[in-house]
């Protein structure tokens, strides 16, 4: 503000002083002229020295004026008196009030003093007084007019300097609003575009009251994401009812809690189907919140959803496979002791006979085995459309194993006798319909079924107790022959009760010593031993011998059948030793069991038996069945060949009754192959098996392969074996199995007897095998 009123001052004064200065040069008063320079350039030099503070430039501007002013006094007399009152009134511009009195009083002081000392050509005209109330009286007036003109300036300056404050207040204020007003609406802006770019979907609803007073609740907004999912422009959507979205499938049970959430004003989170414009289900989980205006009125809902039906895909496959058979889309175990446990409690309430069917299908394990799983799954999924094609809608059925099925069905009667007549009916059709052959990539396949049936409720009957009998009588019924309906009876439990205790009987045994391995002889043709088979004993210390045909199929169910395997390799291993010991050097034949065979460490085992017991490997052969041969063929043949190099020698036992392929005697390191005796017992007098016996001898012949007849029993049988070439024999004709020690003994008395042939054979048998 300085600058501007001396750069006013300067221009101004300039002008005034081209004529002041030109017509004091005519005049000679080279005084006036300097003294006009100098202010002009005391003015300039002010405007132009910016380094000087806003106090001293104002200073030095007044006193400026002030000098002027008592100069011009002297001088030319009235113009000095301009000066002198020009110099309060500036200062009260540029000063407070107090400093603009003390100018006002130096102004009226200086103007007495110099006019009357100074005796100053200013005159009264009128007024004929004497020179100092001549200077009083201009004092004084002087004075007067100068403080009104002072004070009013100052006044209107400071008022003004309040409104301008004021006046900057209200445009920072405004200022202030504007910024508040345009980061709001950038940030509605993006709130905007944030949710129209949401994944989720959004909708805002408006809440009109309808002349029934019911509210309505109607779309006012809708986000891309709303757009994408539904397939409906927002237009098309704007005003409407959200209930448009629902359709045949829609969960009204989902509907009925939005309505009473509207109703009560309350927040609610929902998940149900909802429909496209084009009719797609989808999933949605969605969050309905209400909004109040400033005066707590409830106008305004805010749906945010999400497109759930890739989780409920994965919660329903989760489901699946926590409650059905993957293969089959059946319930499983978990599933079906559900609805049993469910029916069971129904069935004590309402009296209601019910009947549970146990069914396993017979021979589907030879199938899976000889054909693979892929035709073994195609049986048992047209299995499955056979059950269900036989039940009612009603009933279930389930898949608890690779080849079981369990049937519930419900309230057949009140009555036992019914009830059960019922079940035996349906369980006859279901044995009847498995009978049908069943066709799989162009081939027939034939599996029948075995059914065990038991009826509910009885008093103090669980799940388990039902599941339990119904199998029990399926066990008799394969046992019996298999394709077969068999009612649970109570004698049945007392048979299982009785293989749970030789289950727990036999594993005592292993650890009590009560198991021994008995030898039995095989002799050549002259009946001289050439070998032997080890074969386990089992003396119960209260029942006595218990046959290997009752507790070795008990072994192989319950797993100990490896335990017992291991323990049979290494007696055999004992065994050899025992032999070459006393003598004998005969190779020892010992039983392996597919189940031991696959174990992941069988051959690691075996080594560390024989480097344990030092035994002879070229001594020892491990006899496996046909049914070791038929899965993994190729893992088989590695591994037998992989125990060959360490000497062990293969046999083919009970060959014949299982699944017999010339193809793998061609690709396995095998050593001798054992005619089962089912086949020896009725040679030569039946002629089917006597052709059976002479193939596998002349099959064997050209392969190499040495052959043992076991179940030799007779002489006749014998002299028939020794003709058709069979090197060896096994069986009851030459000794019954007996311990080791009992064996020595016995060969070492019939070494110290004459020699003589033990099998009289025809001359011409046996100048045929010599």
């Amino acid at each position: 503000m300085l600058s501007a009123i001396l750069f006013v001052g300067l221009v101004l004064g300039g002008i005034a002083a081209i004529p002041s200065i030109g017509l004091a040069i005519s005049e000679g008063l080279w005084s006036i002229v300097a003294i006009d320079l100098l202010a002009l350039g005391w003015v300039a030099t002010l405007i132009f020295l910016p380094k000087l503070s806003f106090k001293a430039r104002a200073l030095h501007f007044l006193a400026l004026i002030y000098l002027l002013g008592i100069w011009f006094l002297l001088k030319v007399g009235v113009t000095g008196l301009i000066y002198l009152l020009a110099f309060p009134v500036i200062c009260s511009f540029l000063f407070p009030l107090r400093e603009a009195v003390y100018a006002l009083l130096l102004a009226s002081t200086s103007l007495l003093l110099v006019g009357y000392f100074g005796d100053a050509n200013l005159q009264l005209l009128g007024f004929e007084i004497n020179a100092l109330l001549r200077w009083v009286i201009i004092t004084v007036n002087f004075s007067f007019i100068s403080a009104l003109m002072t004070v009013t300036c100052n006044v209107l300056i400071h008022r003004l300097e309040y409104a301008l404050e004021a006046q900057q207040k209200v445009s920072a204020s405004l200022q202030q609003e504007q910024e508040s007003l345009r980061a709001a609406n950038e940030e509605l802006r993006l709130t905007v575009a944030a949710v129209a770019r949401l994944n989720d979907i959004v909708m805002i609803l408006a809440d009109t009251e309808a002349p029934d007073s019911a509210y309505y609740l109607r779309i006012v907004l809708v986000n891309d994401a709303f757009e994408r999912h539904t397939g409906y422009d927002s237009l098309e959507v704007l005003g409407k009812r959200p209930d448009f979205l629902a359709g045949p499938n829609t969960q009204p049970e989902e509907l009925e809690r939005i309505r009473y959430a509207v109703r009560q004003l309350e927040a609610v989170h929902v998940e149900m189907i909802v429909y496209t414009m084009g009719g797609n289900e989808f999933w949605l989980e969605a969050d309905i919140i209400p909004l109040a205006n400033d005066e707590g009125v409830y106008t305004h809902w805010v749906v945010t959803g999400r497109d759930i039906s890739e989780r409920k895909k994965s919660e329903e496959h989760i489901q699946r496979l926590a409650y059905f058979d993957v293969l089959t889309g059946l319930p499983n175990r978990r599933l079906l002791h559900d609805r049993l446990q469910s029916l069971l409690q129904a069935a004590h309430r309402s009296g209601m006979v019910s009947a549970v069917l146990y069914i396993d299908l017979d021979n589907f394990k030879l199938i899976n085995d000889a054909r693979g799983h892929v035709v073994g799954d195609a049986l048992l999924k047209q299995v499955t459309q056979r059950l269900l094609h036989t039940l009612r809608e009603v009933d279930t059925v389930a898949r608890i194993s690779g080849d079981e099925f369990v049937v519930l069905l419900a309230n057949l009667s009140d009555e036992v006798r019914t009830g059960a007549h019922m079940a035996l009916h349906v369980a006859e059709k279901i044995r009847l319909a498995m009978m049908q052959l069943f066709e799989v990539d162009g081939l027939q396949y034939s599996s029948t079924c075995s059914t065990g049936v038991t009826l509910l409720p009885r008093e103090n009957q669980t799940a388990d107790d039902i599941l339990r009998e119904a199998d029990t009588a399926m066990y008799r019924a394969k046992s019996g022959g298999r394709n077969q309906v068999v009612f649970f009876e109570t004698g049945m439990q007392s048979e299982i009760e009785l293989r749970l205790t030789m289950e727990r009987e036999l594993s005592q045994a292993m650890d009590g010593g009560q198991l021994q391995m008995y030898i039995q002889s095989q002799v050549d043709r002259l009946g001289t031993p050439v070998g032997g088979e080890l074969l386990m004993r089992w003396h119960h210390p209260q029942r006595g011998p218990i046959s290997p045909a009752i507790f070795i199929p008990v072994a192989e169910e319950s797993g100990m059948i490896i335990r017992l395997g291991d323990w049979v390799l290494r007696q055999g291993c004992l065994a050899l030793n025992q032999l070459a010991g006393a003598g004998f050097l005969l190779s020892l034949s010992v039983n392996v069991s597919p189940r031991q065979f696959r174990q992941p460490d069988f051959v690691d085992k075996v080594r560390l038996v024989l480097a344990e017991t030092r035994a002879d490997p070229h001594h020892l052969i491990f006899e496996v069945t046909e049914g070791l041969l038929i899965d993994n063929l190729h893992d088989t043949i590695a591994r037998m060949r992989e125990l060959a190099t360490l000497g062990i020698r293969f046999s083919i036992d009970d060959f014949g009754t299982g699944y017999s392929s010339f193809s793998y005697l061609k690709k396995l390191p095998l050593y001798e192959l054992k005619i089962d005796k089912s086949f020896v017992q009725d040679t030569p007098g039946d002629k089917n098996d006597t052709a059976i016996v002479q193939s596998m001898l002349s099959m064997a012949e050209h392969l190499g392969l040495r052959v043992v007849a076991e179940g030799v029993e007779t002489r006749d049988q014998a002299d028939f074996l020794i003709a058709n070439g069979c090197s060896c024999m096994q069986g009851y004709l030459f000794g019954r199995p007996m311990p080791l020690d009992a064996w020595i003994d016995l060969q070492r008395k019939v070494a110290l007897q004459p020699a003589m042939p033990v099998i009289s054979a025809p001359e011409k048998s046996l100048a045929s095998t010599e």
